[in-house]
């Protein structure tokens, strides 16, 4: 039987919470699976604290009694500096420390922001993989075309478009980083795979940090592409979301948003402008 801990910190209202904690607890698992959940409640909200509370109540989640020694002054803005990514990566490292401690055979990282497939799971554990996380696709701040969460190398860059349009399609690709829906076997893990940060390098998010470690310790990284998640980047995407996972959380959406006309600006942004 495959032991898995499912691990959020958990820091958004409680409209988010509620849809993506629903997503969670429903996943669709096997006689050979069974799930735990994790939850580490950073005050962020009240009414989300009291929501996590009562489901601590219900015995579907454990609420983490992680000692953190660090403070950050997170808007909910995904406007993250040092001292915000260094209190995240702490949390993480003392969730694949609780992981390693209580011998679950996978762990698996979840942001808060995000809502299930409820056959995600199930299948990054059918892979097989040392370290996978399933794709979602977000509209970022100064974008004009939704961008997924996996890249060829730090940070969030890429060789050219071809990275991108592939990954619409269903599979699981071999890429140079990505994360916050993945997946991590008990092996990476007693490797000494975690979020601490590299000083040789710039890059500000923790997972480019966990990334190159778990290269360095010889894993490849990959993404998975055949039941994407919903990621809430803005508040005002709830109602959505909510009747995306209503809907069987059908591609169809995610279709929709990858179509022709967003396959030519993702082209067209890689081409180089001669004209001068």
């Amino acid at each position: 039987m495959d032991k898995i801990l499912l691990f959020s910190s958990l820091k958004k209202p409680k409209d988010v919470i509620d849809l993506s904690i629903s997503s969670w607890t429903t996943l669709t698992r096997s006689e050979e699976m069974l799930i735990d959940i994790l939850i580490y409640d950073d005050q962020y909200d009240k009414k989300s604290s009291e929501l996590i509370s009562n489901l601590k109540t219900q015995n579907q989640i454990k609420i983490a009694d992680f000692e953190i020694n660090l403070q950050d002054n997170y808007q909910g803005d995904h406007q993250w500096n040092t001292q915000q990514i260094n209190k995240i990566s702490q949390i993480k490292n003392k969730a694949i420390n609780y992981a390693l401690q209580n011998n679950y055979d996978y762990l698996f990282l979840v942001d808060a922001d995000l809502v299930l497939n409820s056959n995600t799971l199930a299948h990054l554990i059918s892979l097989k993989k040392d370290f996978v996380f399933e794709v979602f696709w977000t509209l970022f701040y100064g974008e004009n075309y939704h961008k997924p969460n996996a890249w060829d190398f730090h940070s969030w860059d890429y060789y050219n478009e071809e990275t991108i349009l592939k990954l619409s399609k269903p599979g699981t690709y071999k890429v140079g980083g990505g994360g916050a829906c993945t997946l991590l076997s008990r092996e990476i893990l007693q490797k000494g795979l975690n979020f601490d940060r590299l000083e040789s390098l710039k890059y500000n998010g923790e997972d480019r940090h966990f990334c190159t470690r778990a290269q360095a310790l010889g894993f490849d990284i990959h993404v998975d592409t055949h039941y994407p998640v919903y990621h809430i980047f803005n508040f005002n995407q709830v109602e959505e979301a909510r009747n995306w996972y209503r809907n069987e959380a059908s591609k169809e959406l995610f279709d929709s948003w990858l179509n022709v006309e967003w396959e030519n600006k993702v082209i067209k942004s890689f081409k180089v402008d001669t004209s001068f």
